[in-house]
């Protein structure tokens, strides 16, 4: 079966969730980490200064997961492995992944966790090796939209996919911050690994047969990939006015990711900063969830354009509005209100993204599509993190106004650089070569 008649053919709901499970896994791990796992590792070592040491390892860590997504993209194109061109790799990440994952319980015995430059660098070994790992999995698994999902069940897969990307933050939010509360750190560190590394065996099982290697004659080396990054064979324009303007929201979204936890400590003081984390989590995912599926089915038959545009300018006002309150429950009425924006962002964007990604350069754009959110996390903890050298109620003020400006700049790039002109201009020659653009 060769691989036009592989994206052609319609694919059954359970494939599909198959295919997305390894996002599960991975925004597991990652939600944990960057939200809730890597601030309280750090606040048991460092005092002073909290917020910009994890906002300097968030950033180096974010970039490194960044460049690694695109190197692993690339290299997925080209491997002819038998198991298939983006198999090796996601089962490679997911169990390489693991003991990095797991490095920092190593410090948290009270004897280890005092001696301070000790301790520093097994959290930073430990997230780096963590970031590196997981994102050659998730370089190698995004091209998969392309390969073998056809274009017309693109906004749906993008759906299940957004649907498990904030399930797996879900037990982030809700299991891990119990876990993290009751003194269980470790516990929940190998629980996040153990779950990746599941996610990344069922993914690889549901695609085996399907995924194929690329021909031997495309092999190229490691070097070889790292001299491609950043050259293209086919230049669709409208696709990076898509990443920068995906970038630029990614940014706001990803803005309190890091400082969420000192976030409520500071706003909310009367509340357990787990408890905190907890209700705005479990509110924010649930919501997302739904309008990530819902609004990528809708997608699938009324365009996506639309759809992104109305989400990024209401992302920008109940984001201010999140920084203009000072009451508990009017704040997370605008994170539910903020998180049903949010959906479309998360869903669609990918599924636009895949629609222009040349096939035979499916990994190397789909991992350029990663740089709005790999690049806008490493901006959002290095930027955040320095204005967050001082943790107050103002501090935190001009972070949400800041997000709120980023979302309304977001919307007005999309707005002006991807017309829906140029939208239909480059998806016209996929239409012509048999496929069904979205």
């Amino acid at each position: 079966m060769t691989p036009a008649t592989l994206t052609n053919t319609k694919r059954s709901l359970g494939f599909l969730t198959g295919l997305c499970a390894f996002i599960l896994g991975a925004n597991l791990v990652w939600v944990s980490y960057n939200s809730i796992l890597l601030p309280t590792l750090v606040e048991n070592v460092v005092t002073e200064s909290r917020g910009l040491v994890v906002g300097l390892v968030g950033f180096f860590g974010s970039l490194l997961a960044l460049l690694v997504s695109i190197l692993w993209g690339i290299i997925s194109d080209h491997t002819t492995s038998r198991w298939g061109k983006r198999t090796p790799a996601i089962l490679i990440g997911a169990l390489l992944a693991l003991p990095f994952i797991v490095l920092p319980s190593l410090i948290l015995s009270p004897e280890l966790k005092g001696i301070i430059p000790l301790a520093l660098s097994v959290i930073i070994v430990g997230y780096l090796g963590m970031q590196f790992f997981s994102n050659v999995g998730n370089g190698a698994w995004w091209p998969l939209l392309v390969d073998l999902v056809p274009e017309n069940q693109r906004g749906l897969t993008s759906g299940i996919g957004g649907f498990l990307t904030l399930l797996g933050a879900a037990g982030g939010f809700l299991l891990v911050t119990r876990l993290n509360q009751e003194g269980q750190t470790g516990m929940a560190l190998w629980l996040i690994g153990g779950v990746f590394v599941l996610s990344g065996v069922i993914n690889a099982v549901a695609i085996k047969g399907k995924d194929m290697p690329a021909d031997p004659s495309e092999h190229i080396s490691v070097w070889e990939a790292m001299r491609e990054i950043f050259k293209v064979r086919t230049l669709v324009v409208v696709f990076f006015w898509l990443v920068l303007a995906a970038f630029l929201a990614n940014m706001g979204i990803n803005s309190l990711q890091f400082f969420a936890r000192y976030f409520f400590e500071v706003y909310f003081p009367a509340i357990n900063p787990d408890a905190g984390l907890r209700y705005m989590g479990g509110i924010s995912l649930v919501l997302t969830m739904l309008a990530a599926i819902g609004s990528g089915i809708l997608s699938d038959r009324m365009g996506r354009r639309a759809l992104i545009l109305w989400a990024m300018f209401a992302c920008a006002l109940t984001t201010l509005l999140m920084g203009l309150t000072s009451n508990f429950t009017l704040f997370l009425i605008f994170v539910a209100l903020r998180s049903i924006a949010t959906g479309p962002i998360l869903a669609i964007v990918p599924a636009l993204a895949s629609d222009l990604s040349p096939k035979d350069e499916a990994g190397r754009y789909m991992s350029y599509n990663n740089i709005s959110t790999g690049l806008s996390g490493a901006f959002s903890s290095l930027i955040f993190g320095v204005l967050l050298v001082n943790l107050t109620k103002t501090t935190f003020m001009y972070l949400f106004i800041i997000s709120a400006i980023l979302f309304l700049i977001g919307g007005i790039v999309f707005s002006i650089k991807v017309p829906q002109r140029e939208l239909d201009a480059s998806l016209t020659p996929k239409l012509e070569e048999g496929g069904d653009a979205a």
